[in-house]
């Protein structure tokens, strides 16, 4: 619409120039584009602001497709022609068979999840007791080495060298990370 009245303007004063024998010089041109800015620009200003708008407006239409969100199978079609249908209602429905499948092999992956999550705990439980009985070996070596340690400080030791060596490598072993 623009560039229709636009053109309109060009050829109007084109026109003029012609008609009214007007000569073609620095000042006739400018005046001539200036005038058509301003006349156009007015022009368009009082388009665009008295143009029709509506806040609720209606579009009149033979048919509106209805496309699922999901893909498949149809295997029923609701038969309400003509009349309005509001959010929510049941249009159509699909085959779940594809959907079922999915559902039961995520269902079953929840199962394999469970029984995984129950034998990490036992295995949890398991490591655990292997922390236990390595802390417990490990104090009775360190308690065992100390006994062999004080008795070698006695007047009369009751241990041989080769005894509490044995000891305390089993001590510094356990002891090793």
């Amino acid at each position: 619409m623009d560039l229709l009245i636009i053109l309109t303007y060009v050829a109007f004063a084109w026109a003029m120039f012609k008609i009214f024998k007007i000569p073609v010089n620095k000042w006739t041109i400018p005046t001539a584009a200036l005038g058509g800015i301003f006349i156009v620009s007015g022009l368009i200003l009082l388009m665009n602001y008295n143009h029709p708008y509506t806040f609720k407006a209606q579009k009149a239409v033979i048919s509106i497709p209805v496309v699922p969100q999901v893909t498949g199978v149809v295997i029923e079609v609701t038969d309400k022609k003509n009349t309005l249908i509001k959010k929510g209602e049941v249009l159509f429905r699909l085959d779940p068979t594809r959907y079922q499948a999915r559902v039961d092999r995520l269902m079953a992956d929840i199962v394999t999840a469970e029984h995984k999550q129950r034998a990490l705990g036992a295995e949890l439980d398991e490591m655990a007791a292997n922390t236990q009985q390595a802390k417990a070996t490990r104090d009775k070596f360190a308690k065992e080495y100390q006994r062999y340690a004080r008795g070698s400080q006695a007047k009369v030791n009751p241990f041989s060298e080769r005894d509490i060596d044995v000891a305390r490598q089993n001590y510094l072993a356990q002891e090793a990370p």
